[in-house]
């Protein structure tokens, strides 16, 4: 296998696990939940799902972990197809942001709360809630992924609208729409590409067999 097959296998790999994290995520989420005696969506954190009230916490933060280990794989893979597809500094912040979801997430799964640690280094929550920004702008001069684009600009703009609402929703729903409008669009970008990925292995394969 050549040096650039490899690489556009292991790039692919990566932009898998990127789609299937907010699977993990909110999957991790309804697996976790039944096991928490009323346990209120709505009103309550989604870290206490890995807490002692919970009859089996390692679900969430089992779940938790694995989620960070898919983002950070993940944000090798959009790293590599965004340095082709557009400016290096561009790359560069989406891979660090999507690199913070997953220090942030394993950090999570590894000390839950009331761990101190749980929520420390918070600094980094500020680059996870403007990752939809910096994929908006990687995709933004890509002419035929306009559907891409305004999925992008809709998340930013639920994140935006969540600002005057913060009073008014409860801890869970406002901790899981910022997470819809935030780490969703990684699993969609992450998709996108590696379904494009696939395809160009597909047509190269059907141009090698024919010739």
């Amino acid at each position: 296998m050549s040096g650039s097959h490899l690489d556009r296998r292991i790039t692919s790999y990566c932009l898998f696990a990127a789609a299937v994290m907010p699977i993990i995520l909110f999957g991790t989420q309804i697996a976790a939940a039944p096991f928490y005696p009323g346990y209120n969506f709505s009103q309550q954190s989604v870290s206490m799902l890995g807490t002692r009230f919970s009859q089996h916490p390692w679900i969430f933060n089992v779940g938790e972990t694995l989620t960070g280990f898919a983002a950070l794989a993940g944000a090798v893979g959009l790293y590599q197809v965004f340095r082709a597809k557009t400016h290096f500094l561009i790359s560069v912040l989406i891979g660090f942001a999507v690199a913070c979801i997953g220090i942030m997430t394993i950090k999570a799964g590894i000390f839950p709360m009331p761990d101190s640690r749980h929520n420390s280094w918070a600094v980094l929550q500020n680059f996870v809630i403007i990752t939809p920004f910096f994929l908006l702008m990687g995709v933004w001069k890509r002419g035929h992924s306009w559907g891409l684009r305004l999925y992008l600009l809709l998340s930013v703009t639920l994140l935006f609208l969540l600002v005057p609402l913060d009073s008014r929703l409860g801890r869970g729903t406002l901790q899981r729409l910022i997470t819809v409008g935030s780490l969703l669009p990684v699993g969609v970008v992450g998709f996108s590409f590696w379904r494009e990925l696939q395809m160009g292995a597909s047509h190269t394969r059907d141009s090698e067999n024919s010739s």
